[in-house]
């Protein structure tokens, strides 16, 4: 998983600040972003804040910026989703991750694995047991 470069978060707090809370399209945010590179860069750097969730797309040309606390928490919850994933995998788990609901689902459950679901129910990744009614948010 990448994490955000220093460009985009400086594109990032660019829009944020010019902005706001406020609809922008694409070629207002070109037309500010061309003052630190070209507006070729400033189009594959939005779009990437877009992927990551630092920007949201309102519809084909226009967007908003995200708040910054949700926009990190988002990208945090994809990242411990995929530890989370691996480290159940190396220790023999058959799991897999269901994208549609953004949570990994687990093939195989057993009573230590209950354990660890109700442990980690602070975190807001969702595991489900296949084998088990259990399903609660992490």
């Amino acid at each position: 998983m990448v994490w955000i470069s220093k460009r985009e978060i400086a594109y990032y707090i660019i829009l944020r600040k010019a902005f706001n809370n406020r609809t922008f399209n694409l070629g207002e945010a070109l037309d500010i972003l061309s003052l630190f590179g070209s507006k070729n860069i400033g189009r594959k750097t939005i779009k990437k804040l877009v992927k990551k969730g630092f920007i949201e797309k309102v519809d084909e040309l226009n967007y908003n910026v995200v708040e910054i606390e949700k926009a990190f928490e988002k990208l945090l919850n994809q990242y411990m989703m995929q530890r989370l994933f691996k480290n159940l995998k190396s220790k023999g788990y058959n799991v897999k991750i269901d994208v549609k609901n953004n949570s990994i689902v687990l093939t195989t459950c057993d009573q230590t694995l209950e354990k660890v679901i109700k442990i980690l129910n602070f975190i807001s990744l969702s595991v489900e047991c296949e084998e088990y009614p259990v399903s609660s948010t992490l």
